[in-house]
């Protein structure tokens, strides 16, 4: 263990989240709990309203006869530090899966990244231990976009469903 990391040192518990001599901790972890069950809400009220740009431009692109089966979108950030990335997101429809990019965190979808038969691209799911950072790779050719969201806000099997039925020409 190198000196200084005492993150797991039984003195750093005691004093820090135990609330020891003091008692900001003890109100502090609560706190925390608290932001990121706030966190989450609000990720998956921003990943809802993303969803509803996606259709509209989908809707635009491809014409209202060719809507919107499932899509997902890029939603990462932090509360603590302030910062969300939202910047690439993935429409499967029945006949194109389109990769849209999106210029700001308050933005529209800006720029067609792909537009390709849902044949020719590959989708896959990863994900670090326990769930964490979960991926969606969408992979055309040599060219490769990764969707990645916050665990359980992320939803990428309609997604994955939705492509396997359009590349197996299923309606």
């Amino acid at each position: 263990m190198r000196k200084g990391d005492d993150l797991l040192n039984a003195a750093f518990v005691t004093s820090n989240l135990l609330g020891g001599a003091r008692l900001e901790p003890l109100i502090s972890l609560p706190m925390g709990v608290a932001g990121l069950v706030l966190e989450q809400r609000a990720f998956r009220d921003y990943r809802l309203w993303t969803l509803e740009q996606l259709a509209l431009a989908t809707a635009y692109l491809l014409g209202p006869d060719e809507a919107m089966v499932a899509g997902e979108t890029t939603v990462l950030g932090s509360f603590w530090l302030g910062t969300i990335k939202r910047d690439v997101a993935v429409v499967v429809t029945a006949a194109h899966v389109l990769i849209l990019r999106i210029d700001f965190v308050d933005g529209q979808p800006r720029w067609v990244a792909l537009a390709a038969r849902p044949s020719d691209v590959k989708f896959e799911l990863r994900s670090g231990l326990f769930g964490y950072n979960p991926m969606l790779v969408v992979t055309h050719g040599s060219w490769q976009w990764q969707i990645r969201g916050t665990q359980r806000v992320f939803q990428p099997d309609p997604v994955l469903q939705a492509w396997r039925q359009a590349a197996a020409g299923k309606p």
